[in-house]
């Protein structure tokens, strides 16, 4: 069969809906590490993607719990997206974000290691099964850490409440996606 197009797999469905941007969204899914969905897919569908995830995800539970807490996968992928959706301040925030992170944070998995880290960052240190890792960091180091990524989530939920806020901006944020799509119909999901 031959590869469709996004305007060929929309057949029917209103490009200027939610309801488009889930479809290719859901075909997009598979379930496989982030890393093998964005080597199988076009850089225009992963985009969309990346998109639908972020949005989505913030919506439900904001950056803080729902995106850096609970899908640690998609944060590497989110500034070159929101960069592509035209949403470049949201891209430099995020960036902020993974910056104030302890060095050597993996993002790649939601593992014990990140668990520990998230719970670091949130000073739930009785939660922290490898303590080791955080020793090296004087009571004030840990502090300026907390205190700086706690700053910059601040800063990126502020910021991203205009864009992706349902109060706020035109279609809750899915309209960048929206005319990022309609712009690309001729692309592919799959490489």
């Amino acid at each position: 069969m031959k590869e469709q197009t996004f305007e060929e797999i929309l057949n029917g469905i209103p490009i200027e809906s939610e309801k488009a941007l889930l479809e290719i969204n859901d075909r997009v899914f598979i379930k496989e590490p982030i890393v093998e969905i964005k080597n199988k897919t076009t850089p225009e569908a992963f985009t969309i993607f990346i998109g639908c995830q972020t949005i989505g995800c913030w919506q439900s539970d904001g950056w803080d719990s729902g995106i850096f807490g609970n899908f640690p996968e998609i944060v590497l992928y989110i500034p070159e997206a929101m960069k592509t959706l035209q949403f470049e301040n949201i891209a430099k925030l995020v960036e902020e974000v993974i910056h104030s992170f302890p060095e050597g944070t993996d993002f790649t998995k939601r593992d014990q290691a990140y668990c520990d880290v998230s719970n670091f960052l949130g000073g739930h240190d009785r939660f922290i099964k490898e303590k080791q890792k955080f020793e090296k960091y004087s009571p004030d180091e840990k502090s300026q850490i907390r205190e700086k990524y706690r700053n910059a989530v601040e800063k990126l939920e502020k910021e991203t409440e205009f864009f992706f806020g349902y109060d706020f901006a035109p279609e809750g944020g899915w309209g960048n996606i929206i005319e990022f799509l309609k712009n690309n119909l001729n692309a592919k999901i799959w490489e």
